[in-house]
């Protein structure tokens, strides 16, 4: 064969593991596969400066033509990957690319609401595309309703309250977030977005959501309707790997693989898509982080080509950032058994505020800081060396 390596996927971890692959001396036909038209871009300022129009879009960009040029990278772009086998990639269009080596970093896809329009007052944010067109949409003076309080849900609400608008998130669960950090942390988040003046309604599921020209009406299963000029649906997102079916690499809760990225022979997978193993922690797990598509993105590029990356596992990371607040979250949370208070915050209030997650036999498995940067840094630092020198045994 002689179809070099194949990324599929022009994302940040893409880009990363195009670049990581470069680095390591690799020197064959290096090609980049994206389903969008731009270049690789940066995606948490999507939700944040992008959205309030602090930035412009073409600010996102993670290189230029001419970089990836320099560095031998060819792009193929708006070419979407419907299938694969063990010799080529399948695009929509029924070209088919050959590959030595295929490396998967498609993402995930925003889960969207049943029946919405596509391009109609109903929303969802995961590309530049979708922020740029919502960012139209907060220039409206009518009110907005945000449907799911997880984090990109309450960065967008964070966002239009600042432009103005009045906002409602609605969430299913008790608190925002509670899925994801537990009651307490959601209770934090709750506090924060009613002192900024939203409305967050809790716990009642939306029956229906119905769309005319000039407004989406919500309606809760209290009675409650609300009606506002556009609703963001922030319900999720699943893994974009129903193309990799041919592989049997399609199932719903991402491309298994092991600690090192591989998920079949001559194939790795890497980012949002992937499920990873995890010694530190004793099992799999999928993160749609940041840091960890570009952690990620160096170890595969030394196995991809048989070596090793020479970097110790590194703990999932996120950071988010609302108003004027900077959350931070490092580990696990998903394993806690309990969450509790290392460190209140200042003046009782929760701004400063720190917390534990420790699972079922105390270890702690996460830490979070609720806008208190230089505590969190050590206890990230505390936290790494306490799983590397003694891993979580499942």
């Amino acid at each position: 064969m002689s179809g070099g390596i194949v990324v599929v996927g022009a994302s940040l971890a893409g880009l990363r593991v195009a670049e990581a692959l470069r680095g390591n001396g690799y020197t064959g036909r290096l090609r980049l596969v994206g389903d969008e038209h731009h270049l690789p871009y940066d995606r948490p300022p999507l939700s944040k400066q992008v959205l309030t129009g602090e930035w412009e879009a073409s600010r996102t960009a993670l290189t230029t033509p001419e970089k990836l040029a320099e560095a031998g990278i060819e792009t193929v772009l708006g070419a979407r990957a419907v299938a694969v086998d063990t010799e080529a990639v399948t695009l929509a269009d029924g070209d088919r690319i050959d590959y030595d080596q295929l490396v998967v970093a498609t993402g995930a896809a925003a889960r969207t609401w049943p029946g919405a329009a596509p391009d109609g007052r109903v929303h969802r944010l995961r590309t530049l595309t979708d922020s740029v067109r919502l960012r139209t949409a907060l220039a409206d003076d009518g009110p907005m309703t945000v449907v799911g309080g997880g984090f990109i849900g309450l960065e967008v609400a964070a966002a239009a309250r600042g432009s103005g608008l009045d906002v409602t998130v609605v969430e299913l669960a008790s608190t925002p977030l509670e899925p994801v950090l537990g009651p307490e942390l959601g209770a934090c988040f709750t506090r924060l977005h009613r002192a900024a003046g939203v409305r967050v309604l809790t716990g009642v599921p939306i029956t229906s959501l119905q769309e005319t020209p000039d407004t989406v009406a919500v309606r809760l299963a209290d009675g409650t309707e609300l009606v506002a000029a556009h609703v963001v649906v922030g319900i999720g997102a699943k893994p974009n790997n129903d193309w990799l079916a041919g592989l049997g690499l399609d199932d719903a809760a991402g491309v298994p693989c092991d600690a090192r990225g591989r998920a079949a022979d001559r194939v790795w997978a890497l980012g949002d898509v992937a499920v990873w193993e995890e010694p530190m922690y004793g099992d799999c797990a999928r993160h749609e982080h940041w840091t960890t598509a570009v952690d990620q993105a160096a170890v595969v590029a030394a196995a991809v080509l048989g070596r090793e990356s020479g970097r110790p596992p590194a703990l999932p990371y996120f950071w988010s950032t609302q108003y004027d607040v900077n959350f931070q979250l490092v580990g696990r949370p998903d394993l806690a058994s309990s969450v509790h208070v290392l460190e209140a915050g200042e003046d009782g209030s929760d701004r400063g505020t720190v917390f534990a997650f420790t699972d079922a036999t105390d270890r702690r498995v996460a830490v979070a800081a609720f806008h208190n940067p230089r505590r969190f840094l050590r206890l990230r630092r505390d936290l790494q060396q306490e799983l590397t020198t003694a891993p979580v045994r499942r």
